[in-house]
């Protein structure tokens, strides 16, 4: 009698039934974005340098813990300039362990490099490497959100303009 496959939680850190808040790093370095690519059996995508918040840490610790982990990088973080909520029940792809039962609050911080990246101890069980992606190519490349590679290039050359800056569920 075969064993039903084990479904994998990529979230398991979260609490169930509670909104998962995760903290993500925007590194970019002459028009380009340091990105997270990843693969499972829906695809390919990439995104931002980050992960969930364990209960009694700061947005910023984790964020440093996360991209320590994932990268071996040292941040500077600075001011957050995006918030994105992440519902599963309406995303188009459920990619590396989202399920439509996932609600996840994602924070962007500006961020400075103070060492080169490597691939981290602990990647991600998905991730399949990194790299630095030209702004103007994130749309082409399954960037997440979505929304955010259409608009990434416009808003660093404009200085990140406080206006508009809250994605909602993308």
């Amino acid at each position: 009698m075969s064993r039903p496959k084990e479904k994998l939680d990529a979230h398991a850190d979260s609490i169930p039934g509670a909104i998962r808040v995760a903290a993500r790093a925007m590194i970019i370095e002459h028009g380009r974005l340091l990105v997270m690519n990843y693969r499972d059996d829906q695809g390919h995508w990439c995104v931002t340098p980050g992960g969930g918040v364990r209960k009694k840490e700061t947005l910023k610790a984790g964020l440093r813990r996360e991209v320590e982990e994932e990268l071996g990088l040292k941040l500077d973080v600075g001011d957050i300039v995006y918030v994105r909520e992440l519902l599963g029940a309406s995303a188009k792809v459920l990619h590396g362990g989202i399920t439509e039962d996932t609600h996840q609050l994602e924070v962007f911080f500006r961020c400075k490099r103070l060492n080169e990246p490597r691939l981290g101890p602990t990647p991600d069980k998905y991730c399949t490497g990194f790299e630095w992606a030209a702004l103007d190519e994130l749309p082409r490349r399954h960037f997440f959100p979505e929304v955010l590679a259409d608009r990434l290039a416009a808003d660093v050359a404009s200085g990140f303009m406080p206006i508009n800056n809250y994605l909602g569920d993308a």
